[in-house]
């Protein structure tokens, strides 16, 4: 995932990450309702190598208990850090918060 630069686009409204459009590589990066953005978006921008999908990494110890923090945080006590759409064909996908994009990316 190297050679990505992210832009800081904090914008907290009662809780909730607003919306705002990111293209990494000509790649539009989705973000569901709470403003959580895709993984999968985010590995096809990295190139999509096999190695990086978004599968293995959360299923890593290391991604588990970053989620278990998380999930556990006062900030988080309303929005659930990971989200996953099956079956709905355009907005499919594991959606995560910004912290977990970060480790994403690492």
């Amino acid at each position: 995932m190297s050679g990505i630069v992210w832009l800081s686009v904090d914008g907290l409204s009662e809780g909730i990450e607003k919306k705002f459009p990111l293209t990494i590589a000509s790649t539009q990066i989705r973000q569901d309702a709470e403003g959580r953005y895709c993984l999968n978006d985010l590995h096809k921008a990295s190139g999509g190598m096999g190695s990086d999908q978004p599968a293995f990494f959360m299923r890593r110890s290391t991604t588990k208990a970053l989620i278990a923090e998380l999930s556990s945080s006062a900030n988080s006590q309303t929005l659930n850090p990971v989200s996953q759409v099956l079956g709905k064909g355009l907005e499919q996908g594991t959606y995560v918060v910004k912290e977990l994009v970060y480790a994403y990316a690492i």
